[in-house]
């Protein structure tokens, strides 16, 4: 099923090397200021070499040195680097960017991967490193300055392996196959994040480097976690990665000092229920780093490096000032500290008149104030084409108009209940309203509909008060949605099936899976009840493998 949406858009190659040099002029040795520089001058890099353009070498040069300046602490050679930038003529007039996952929604520093590099054996004295893209572009850089740092003699390249995710393929160019060739009797090493559910971007790389005449001995792969390998999704997934030695980084320690305990992996819920009964389900490997302050006053919450986390965190600081949320205190290192708010919180047997004109007052502030202009959706038809048929065996009949948004806006996308928590003073306050509208799922920018349709489920309105809800919202906004509200409702549903039916599968934990498994039953029949009677052609399962 489709839960994770495309991420990648088209954008100006000229803008992204002109925000990297207005980056540069500003950072210093360390602190947030470099790291962001250092992301971008990887995500420019990663762009023109995906783009297939000859100056992704120039702005190579800058990620090293940027690197080396996180890493060594280095003198940054700000002259030089500029040259490298004001030189840069055969940019192409648009490239492709993508949020790189690690270090926009799971906590990875790179500085993980220079620790790794710096402890992890290494035979040889000469070491050629391969940063699959996009985020291995920018963790390369680390990896080669952290081994020069160690004496050893390095470079790098990056490769973009293609093909569908569980059975990525990797071919070089005859530039990339003379540089293996090349460094023959290297140390090969491949980093990148993940592996993700299938492994086979790591393995396409490998084998395609045993293919060009590399001893498997000499080649290992560098990741952020070690996988089960009989979990692998790529065929004979267990078989081919155990082909390959692996380096994985240990537990993260670029975290918040003041912090305790862990909230991450649902660990929230024990805080704010009274008994487990009534736990929302959650999928415990997507949910973002949390933690509480030792006095239990501040909630500090992964929201991304550099430049991601700093557009969450001027959203959440509008949503406070608008009064629909709690204020974010400090912005470092990718986290937010949010102070913690006391309360009970929503339940759909709380339904209220002022909590209806709470919920559609906040949905008029933000299709009012996170609009994003001319930024191209994701394909929510394909989304909901995809997941109906895998569900429900149904070749739906989509109007893609029904669709398309109004106007593209960042919506929340959580519209639960427990994400509303009722103050001492009675107020409705949204909390983790900043990030969820803008991650790598579905829907991203898209309709308000999306939150109109989210709250109408998640809140298990009536009629009656579905219409008052509806109402509410029109009368502020002038905007009816009566027309396109019920392919929205169809496509969260589908989405939120999907959702959670491949996490009910991910997780071990009996409780969780039931409680996932509980949720997937009730959006499942949500969907049932949208779609035509003589639209079922099959019948599957409704209880997750």
């Amino acid at each position: 099923m489709l839960v994770f949406r495309e991420n990648r858009v088209s954008i100006s190659a000229q803008l992204l090397v002109q925000t990297l040099a207005e980056k540069l002029r500003t950072i210093d040795r360390s602190g947030d200021a470099l790291l962001d520089a250092l992301l971008s001058a990887g995500e420019v890099e990663c762009a023109l070499a995906d783009a297939g353009c000859s100056d992704a070498l120039k702005i190579g040069a800058v990620t090293d040195a940027l690197a080396s300046m996180l890493v060594r602490g280095s003198v940054f050679e700000n002259a030089g680097v500029q040259q490298n930038l004001s030189s840069s003529a055969d940019l192409p007039e648009f490239v492709k960017v993508s949020p790189p996952e690690g270090f926009a929604y799971y906590a990875l520093h790179p500085l993980k991967y220079a620790d790794l590099a710096a402890k992890m054996p290494i035979e040889s004295r000469h070491a050629a490193v391969i940063g699959i893209r996009s985020i291995g572009t920018t963790l390369s850089a680390v990896v080669v300055a952290a081994l020069q740092q160690r004496g050893i003699r390095v470079e790098r390249i990056t490769v973009r392996p293609t093909g569908h995710p569980f059975h990525r393929a990797t071919h070089f160019t005859g530039e990339q196959a003379a540089w293996v060739e090349r460094n023959q009797g290297a140390a090969f090493l491949v980093v990148d994040e993940g592996p993700g559910l299938s492994g086979s971007s790591f393995i396409s790389v490998g084998e395609a480097l045993v293919r060009a005449g590399v001893e498997r001995e000499r080649i290992r792969f560098l990741c952020s976690h070690h996988p089960k390998p009989e979990s692998l999704c790529a065929e004979n997934g267990a078989a081919r990665w155990s082909n390959f030695g692996t380096c994985a980084i240990d537990q993260n320690s670029y975290l918040p000092q003041e912090r305790s305990p862990d909230f991450g992996g649902g660990g929230w819920r024990q805080h704010v229920f009274s008994s487990e009964t009534q736990w929302p389900s959650c999928w415990p490997q997507m949910e973002r780093v949390k933690f509480l302050s030792a006095d239990r006053k501040r909630l500090f919450k992964f929201e991304g490096y550099g430049n991601i986390g700093t557009e969450v965190w001027e959203r959440n600081r509008a949503i406070a000032r608008a009064g629909f949320g709690p204020e974010p205190s400090a912005f470092s290192n990718g986290f937010i500290a949010y102070p913690w708010i006391e309360g009970e919180r929503g339940a759909a047997r709380k339904v209220s008149e002022s909590l209806l004109v709470r919920l559609a007052d906040y949905c008029v502030y933000r299709s009012q104030e996170f609009r994003r202009g001319t930024v191209r959706p994701a394909s929510l038809a394909e989304m909901l084409r995809c997941n109906l048929q895998e569900e429900f065996g149904v070749d739906a009949e989509v109007d893609e108009s029904q669709l398309e948004p109004r106007v593209a806006t960042i919506v929340d996308g959580h519209m639960h209940p427990h994400e509303w928590v009722q103050s001492a003073d009675g107020l409705w306050l949204k909390v983790d309203g900043g990030s969820h509208g803008d991650d790598h799922f579905y829907p991203g920018a898209t309709d308000i509909a999306w939150d109109l349709a989210g709250a109408i489920i998640e809140w298990e309105l009536d009629p009656q008060a579905t219409q008052y809800f509806l109402e509410r919202y029109r009368a502020r906004t002038g905007d009816n949605p009566t027309s396109r509200l019920p392919a929205y409702l169809l496509a969260y549903a589908a989405f939120r099936l999907g959702y959670c039916k491949m996490a009910a599968e991910s997780v071990s934990e009996a409780n969780e899976k039931e409680r996932l498994t509980r949720d997937y039953r009730r959006y499942r029949s949500y969907a049932e009840e949208l779609l035509p009677e003589n639209a079922f052609r099959v019948q599957v399962s409704t209880s997750p493998r």
